[in-house]
This record gives structure tokens, C-alpha cells and sequence, in this order.
């Protein structure tokens, strides 16, 4: 095992702190599974994909089948289109298998209202769609170009708008966590689509990463003043919920068990949180962690070559007083595996109405970052101490029952998208490609 490359981070006072990385990381791209020799259709999975968004039904037809096999095998689509009797416009579009849905090429065929006939195959890691296109067809209103989408994958939301649309409103995504009602920021970008069409992808501010969604979850998209979609975001794949923490040196034996038996004795909302995130995070145990967490303490964090960590003292490990140093550094994994800026504001505002709130928890000359407080309320919530814990000042802010209240309405499984063990970051980036691109809708 390499060792763990650090990024600058926090200081440490008394207890661990979080490590955060900054750096630009690459997506690794890891082979999907090849396809059988005689490749796999996929027309029904884009037929299903058409229908779940409200578009009206089409088949296959021998002439868009004899196109797509023309494609995957490198021939001439138009003229085996041609020579099946095929009518209208030929479009097509082929890409690396796993996710293919999601890229804009694929979306601008599958989900135009004016296709009369469409045809998918899966051949050696390709993704190949062919269709028949009438520009005759009524299109005059946006279609949601997918009714399921993937938090990892960057323009996997997306709106098709038809010819000579105009200018593009002003879009949202929205959802309500209990009485809170949030906005994702978002940014457009637009691509072409077919006769004149004018495919729409919706990405985080930065243009290059997605907006960042929880898993399993619904949203509605708000398009204009006058139009919404509902949509789903995917499931949490099961190779992440039924792997357990991941071992790193010195997780073995007795200090295995020791802080499994901790994660077990977690009150209901955070031992839940901690089975789902649990696979994605190495833990380590050194009997000297100062070199790497700057303290003889404990830390967590991200790194772009070694993912979520967690580097456990020994010494905590196995004290009493150590166990709240240890369900905070869980509380930074908890934080950057599934808050964001509304969680803060909720969790703010809980902790606000404490007689004990303060709105400086001095440290340093400075105030105590926010995301160190969560954490050390997270090690309250799980430990059921009293009295301030650590060098960052604060008391016990919440009780449990309300501490686990904001807990599930704002904890979802959302990773920042450059960030996201299940998009392929991190060392389990070759495990999590599978799981990325796995499961029955190969489209």
C-alpha cells in the first residue's frame, strides 16, 4: 500500500481535523466488461428510456437495425439504411459502453418527439444508436432527455429543446427537505441536435463537473416560468452499501473490531449513514499518526491518489476519550460525502437556538471553521458527552433527537462530482468503474 500524500489541511488543536485536497483529479478510464461477440440489444432499453419521459412509442425497423450494425462494425450506415427501405433522416451516434445514456450525442437520437424507428446494440465496449427521423413530426415543446439521472456523471440531466425555440430560459432544480426548499446552482451548457433541435446539459457553475445530487432521491426541474420536470437520481449501486470499510495497514484484528464495535454502538440516523458510506473509505491505524495528521491524533479526509481515509491512533482507538476524537473525524466523512451549503444553513440554524451557541468559537485568533463544530456535534450526537470536547470551543449545541432530525432530512449520499468514489476517483476507482457502469439497463 502507498502511502498516504497529504494536502494542506486545517490545523490541528487537540483534536484531528479534516484534510482537504484541491487538486484537479483525471477520471480513470478502467474497460467495461466486453460484450458478447454477437453484441447485445439495447433497443428495448432505449425504447423504455423514450416512454419514462412521455414520448410517443416507436420499434425497431429492419432498415435502423441493419444501420446500427453497420455502425458498430464500421461500415456504411446510410447505405445499409438505404438499401433496408429505410425513409426520413438517418441519425446516429456511438460511444464507450457504461453511462452511454448520458452523453449528448446519445441523448439528441434517443429522445427526439420525430423519430419514427430506433435501434441500440452494445458491441466490444461500444454503444452504437440508430434511428429514422421524420422533420415532419410535431416537436414543439422541451423534452426531459432522461427520466433517471446519475449524480457522476457530468451532463447526465439534460432538456432537448425543438427547432427555432428562441433563447433559453432560466432553468433550476429544486427540492424540499422538509420545510427548506432548495436550488441547485447550475450552468447550461448547449449542444446540436437533429434538424435544427438544440440539446440543453445542466452542470455545476464550474461547466465541467455536474451539479451535485444526492443519490436516490426525486427533483423537480423548472424550466421558464411555465414548465417542470420531475425526475429521479439513481440508486445508490449496491457495491458500495455492501462493502464494508476498507483496510488499509493496520486494520486488522483487535483494532478492526474495536472500531467496528464503535460504528455498531452509533445511535440509528448515523450508524445508517455510516453503512452506506463505509465502502468508500479506507481506514488506517498507526501508533504514530503526528506525521501524518500533524498531531498525535487522528484524522480524515480526501486525497486525490488514496480517496476518503480515515488515519486512526491506536492510543484513541483504545481509550474512552479517544472515542469522541474518532466519531468526529466520522463526522468530516459524514460532512463531505453528503452535506452541502443548505445542510450547513439547517444545522446552523439548529445549533443557533442552544443557549451555548456561540456566533465565534474563537480558535487561533480566528473562529473555529463550521465544518469542525458539525463534526464536533456529530461526536456528541454519537457519544452523548458533555462539556466541550476540544480545542474548537463548543459545547454540546443539539439534542439527539433533534441533532438526528436535521441529520436525515439533510443527509443524502452527494459526493462532489470530482470527488465521487462511485465516478471512478480514488483507489477503488477500479471497482466503483464496474458499479458505474453495471446493472440491467446497459444503455
Amino acid at each position: 500500500m502507498p502511502a498516504v500524500r497529504l494536502l494542506p489541511r486545517l490545523r490541528v488543536r487537540a483534536l484531528g481535523t479534516a484534510l482537504l485536497g484541491s487538486a484537479a483529479l483525471a477520471i480513470w478510464s478502467l474497460p467495461a466488461p466486453a460484450a458478447p461477440a454477437d453484441g447485445r440489444d439495447l433497443t428495448p432499453a432505449a425504447i423504455e428510456a423514450r416512454r419514462a419521459v412521455g414520448l410517443p412509442a416507436v420499434a425497431a425497423s429492419p432498415a435502423v437495425r441493419a444501420a446500427v450494425a453497420a455502425v458498430v462494425q464500421g461500415g456504411d450506415a446510410q447505405a445499409a439504411f438505404t438499401s433496408g427501405g429505410g425513409t426520413g433522416r438517418l441519425i446516429t451516434a456511438t460511444v464507450p459502453a457504461g453511462g452511454a445514456l448520458s452523453d449528448a450525442g446519445v441523448k439528441a437520437v434517443v429522445f427526439d418527439p420525430r423519430l419514427t424507428a430506433i435501434a441500440a446494440v452494445r458491441l466490444d465496449r461500444r454503444v452504437a444508436v440508430a434511428a429514422a427521423l421524420d422533420p415532419a413530426r410535431p416537436f414543439r415543446a422541451p423534452v426531459l432527455a432522461g427520466a433517471v439521472v446519475d449524480p457522476g456523471i457530468a451532463g447526465s440531466l439534460a432538456v432537448l429543446f425543438p427547432p427555432g425555440g428562441g433563447t433559453i430560459p432560466q432553468m433550476s432544480i429544486q427540492r424540499n427537505r422538509g420545510r427548506q426548499l432548495t436550488s441547485i446552482a447550475i450552468a447550461a451548457t448547449a449542444a446540436p441536435g437533429s434538424e435544427g433541435a438544440v440539446l440543453v446539459q445542466l452542470k455545476g457553475r464550474d461547466r465541467v463537473t455536474g451539479p451535485q445530487m444526492g443519490y436516490g432521491l426525486t427533483y423537480t426541474l423548472k424550466v421558464g416560468s411555465n414548465r417542470s420536470f420531475t425526475f429521479r437520481t439513481r440508486p445508490i449501486p449496491s457495491v458500495l452499501v455492501t462493502r464494508s470499510w476498507q483496510s488499509g495497514p493496520g486494520f486488522t484484528g483487535a483494532d478492526r473490531r474495536r472500531f467496528l464495535e464503535g460504528v455498531s454502538s452509533l445511535p440509528p440516523e448515523g450508524r445508517r449513514i455510516a453503512d452506506i458510506i463505509g465502502g468508500a473509505v479506507t481506514v488506517r491505524v498507526l501508533a504514530d499518526s503526528a506525521p501524518v495528521c500533524g498531531a498525535p491524533t487522528s484524522c480524515a479526509g480526501f486525497d486525490p491518489g488514496y480517496g476518503y481515509f480515515m488515519i486512526l491512533n491506536r492510543t484513541q482507538l483504545h481509550s474512552a476519550s479517544g472515542r469522541f476524537v474518532i466519531t468526529h473525524e466520522l463526522g468530516h466523512l459524514v460532512d463531505f460525502l453528503g452535506l452541502d451549503t443548505f445542510s450547513y444553513e439547517a444545522f446552523r440554524h439548529l445549533f443557533s437556538e442552544s443557549p451555548a451557541w456561540k456566533r465565534c468559537f474563537p480558535l487561533n485568533g480566528a473562529c473555529s471553521p463550521f465544518l469542525e463544530v458539525f463534526a464536533d456535534q456529530f461526536g456528541f450526537f454519537s457519544t452523548n458527552a458533555r462539556g466541550v470536547q476540544s480545542g474548537y470551543g463548543d459545547d454540546r449545541l443539539a439534542s439527539s433527537p433533534g441533532f438526528a432530525n436535521v441529520l436525515r432530512l439533510q443527509w443524502a449520499f452527494r459526493p462532489p462530482q470530482d470527488r465521487n468514489p462511485l465516478a471512478g476517483f480514488g483507489p477503488l476507482a477500479k471497482t466503483f468503474e464496474s458499479a458505474l457502469h453495471s446493472g440491467a439497463n446497459d444503455l
